[in-house]
């Protein structure tokens, strides 16, 4: 996980800090502002970060993209698969809600 999306999981309230992103119950996860739908090219199976880049000018949060589409391994992504694309804010939201 990339050091923007690892300062929202350390934030501390009332002591409580996750470790990392595998800690939190993704399945969870309320996409309360919606989504996009991507749909994955041959180029970003070997690069997932370019579809961070793509949606949020930063590639902090392809780790958590990967984790949202329940996709344990990038290189088993098929091109013209279409994967969900959540809001920055809902992401945001989730973490600081759901932390452990």
């Amino acid at each position: 996980m990339r050091e923007k999306v690892q300062s929202i999981l350390y934030t501390s309230v009332d002591g409580d800090v996750i470790m990392d992103a595998s800690s939190i119950d993704w399945r969870m996860f309320e996409w309360a502002s919606g989504f996009y739908i991507h749909k994955i090219t041959k180029k970003e199976i070997q690069k997932p970060y370019l579809i961070a880049a793509a949606y949020y000018g930063d590639i902090a949060y392809e780790d958590v993209i990967l984790l949202l589409n329940n996709i344990a391994d990038p290189f088993e992504m098929v091109p013209e698969s279409e994967i969900y694309i959540p809001k920055l804010e809902d992401i945001k939201k989730f973490i600081l809600k759901y932390r452990k």
